[in-house]
């Protein structure tokens, strides 16, 4: 397992909380999870922008034009290396990315504007931006000042799922984010993963849970951890989340069970798995990156 620090500055990102996480944060208790809200915290800069704070990070996908991934936080998007080393910040996205997934090359946000944020992105909501030059440009996609997304995944067939925090039901869009249509499911999800069976996977307050009808309906997983900050590999084959005591755990792709794989340092941020099982974490300890055994 290997803690890397960011840029060399104490390594603590405070806990912060969403109103509506509340009830979800209590159920998985010593946890502490706190994915969606944003607060200051200690100063935490990544390289080529030394003078900028991170003070939350919203999520973690891998990279779709390098090895390494992406941190959707409140201050942009910034890169990290394959080995979880925080590099630095996306051209101009100094926006609040609270929604953030991948569609094979092109990056899919949602969240708030930041001051130098072009006014037609939208305020006070982004709704659903794109960009397809690995955030050189950005264009206004779909519900541009009216909604914010926290909850996105895409499906291996290029499906998006999201759950705005405007209502609870999942809205999908089959046309890269341009139209979204409401699936029938009245589910408040925290986050979302779709596997490569097509299972639509849901962290609840009311528990985890999946849907096999493209999110048309959903059911209760037997006997499966509470979890929250789901995350899927790139190629959907392995699913991640955090649980209980900080306890990481992953299933594959059309598995019935979930299997502990390790533990978190206090408060987990963000999240993310590799097609090969390794494991980017943000915790109090920083970057986190877990290999796979």
């Amino acid at each position: 397992m290997k803690r890397t620090p960011m840029h060399h500055h104490p390594t603590f990102i405070a806990p912060s909380y969403r109103t509506r996480a509340l009830s979800l944060l209590a159920l998985i208790g010593a946890a502490a999870l706190a994915f969606a809200g944003c607060t200051a915290t200690s100063p935490l800069t990544g390289e080529g922008h030394p003078e900028l704070p991170l003070t939350h990070v919203h999520g973690i996908v891998q990279d779709p034009a390098s090895d390494g991934f992406l941190l959707g936080t409140h201050e942009g998007i910034f890169t990290v290396t394959r080995n979880g080393e925080l590099g630095a910040r996306l051209a101009d996205t100094d926006f609040d990315a609270m929604g953030l997934t991948t569609v094979d090359d092109t990056l899919v946000v949602s969240g708030h504007p930041g001051r130098t944020t072009p006014p037609e992105l939208g305020s006070p909501h982004l709704g659903i931006i794109r960009s397809s030059d690995n955030g050189q440009t950005w264009q206004p996609t779909a519900y541009t000042g009216e909604k914010d997304f926290h909850a996105l995944a895409a499906g291996a067939d290029g499906t998006l799922y999201g759950v705005a925090t405007d209502a609870n039901e999942v809205l999908a869009s089959t046309d890269r984010g341009v139209t979204w249509q409401p699936t029938g499911a009245p589910v408040y999800a925290m986050s979302l993963a779709v596997d490569a069976a097509g299972r639509v996977i849901a962290s609840t307050p009311d528990g985890l849970l999946v849907s096999t009808d493209r999110a048309a309906t959903f059911g209760a997983w037997p006997d499966s951890p509470r979890l929250a900050g789901l995350s899927a590999s790139p190629d959907r084959s392995r699913v991640v989340g955090v649980g209980a005591k900080g306890r990481l755990w992953t299933i594959t792709s059309g598995a019935q069970n979930w299997v502990e794989v390790g533990a978190i340092h206090g408060v987990a941020q963000g999240v993310t798995i590799t097609n090969s099982g390794d494991i980017l974490v943000v915790d109090d300890s920083g970057l986190t990156l877990i290999p796979s055994e």
